[in-house]
């Protein structure tokens, strides 16, 4: 092929590919923006057979392929959002398979566009970056794996609105419950080996309760179990000496223990062996309960306030570890106080709304 050839064939695909760039930066509708990603994959084709283009020049082509299935990802995100909302008010409700249908589009080419969607354009820029740096195209298959901590992340908020949701669909005004969210603080009963031990039980506190009434713990008439909704996460605190009493009861409950956190009070406290400094936060699931949208670190830094009283800026981060629930979906059980956002049900905490 004569450069005469070359010249007229590079001028006409830059124009074309300006004229996508510009068509897509309008495009509102999926099929605006399949047709795009076309029409670049058609350029990139044509480059690739004539043997004559570099890959700096093949690189503005497929950057331009990729956006436009990142921007077919949030077109549909938007659609499927807006489907949500339907189902909510009753209304027949598209899914993505009809949408598919409706586009001519792979399923699996329309989820891949979901998971790139989810990139923030920055990462996204940073990601051609990179791939020139290395002098290599970037593929769809490069932006999925940037965008899954987003993907991840936009999954599990979604799952916990579907859980929320079907939770407060569930409550009547004649049941408590179901909650999909309980932070429980027991007031466990502990053995005492002389009558100068009794002083300091929690029993002097506030009424206390056997492992066996803990099992069967009701709340008008409802078990554990028929309290926590189908899909939930329990957050239970127990001491470094009733941690097998607290996982037994954390399993009566049909909780699956996963992981803990500590809390170190900055004070030491009394022991049979170590002085204790520290409470543990037992962590466990029910169903398919995804795990939380932030992770706090596992080591809680806070003082110590009244006798077996936990700190409420635990319960802040409880709360950014999932945001989607509120005082209809979030329950602390045997709770010292109330507090905005939360159903609190305990000894104290009735006392406290009383005054």
């Amino acid at each position: 092929m004569s450069e005469k050839t070359v010249i007229p064939l590079e001028r006409d695909y830059k124009r074309q590919l300006s004229g996508l760039r510009a068509a897509l930066a309008n495009a509102d509708q999926p099929d605006q923006a399949i047709n795009i990603g076309a029409g670049a994959a058609g350029i990139e084709e044509m480059m690739r057979k004539s043997g004559l283009y570099r890959t700096d020049e093949i690189r503005p082509v497929r950057e331009l392929f990729l956006d436009s299935r990142w921007t077919l990802g949030r077109m549909l995100k938007k659609i499927m959002r807006g489907a949500g909302r339907q189902k909510k008010e009753g209304a027949a409700r598209p899914n993505l398979k009809a949408e598919c249908r409706h586009l001519g589009l792979k399923e699996t080419t329309a989820k891949e566009a979901q998971r790139i969607g989810m990139l923030p354009e920055k990462e996204k820029a940073k990601s051609y970056a990179e791939a020139t740096r290395q002098d290599v195209l970037p593929t769809i298959e490069l932006l999925i794996l940037v965008a899954r901590p987003y993907w991840y992340e936009e999954s599990r908020r979604q799952k916990h609105r579907q859980i929320a949701d079907a939770a407060v669909e569930q409550q009547t005004p004649e049941t408590f419950g179901p909650f999909p969210l309980i932070y429980a603080d027991p007031p466990w009963k502990f053995e005492i080996y002389s009558e100068k031990g009794l002083e300091r039980t929690p029993d002097q506190h506030y009424p206390t309760l056997t492992d066996e009434e803990l099992v069967n713990f009701t709340i008008s008439g409802r078990t554990m179990r028929e309290i926590a909704s189908k899909d939930a996460v329990l957050l239970m605190w127990c001491t470094s000496s009733n941690l097998k009493r607290a996982l037994a009861i954390m399993e009566a409950w049909d909780f699956e223990y996963k992981t803990s956190a500590v809390w170190d009070k900055g004070i030491t406290g009394l022991g049979l062996v170590f002085r204790n400094q520290h409470e543990i936060l037992l962590y466990g699931t029910r169903g398919a309960m995804p795990g939380p949208q932030h992770q706090p670190y596992s080591v809680f830094r806070f003082p110590r306030g009244e006798h077996s009283a936990k700190p409420p800026e635990i319960r802040d981060e409880i709360e950014r570890m999932y945001p989607d629930f509120d005082e209809r979906t979030r329950l602390e059980l045997f709770a010292r106080e109330t507090a905005d956002g939360w159903t609190s049900y305990g000894y104290e905490a009735k006392r406290d709304a009383a005054e």
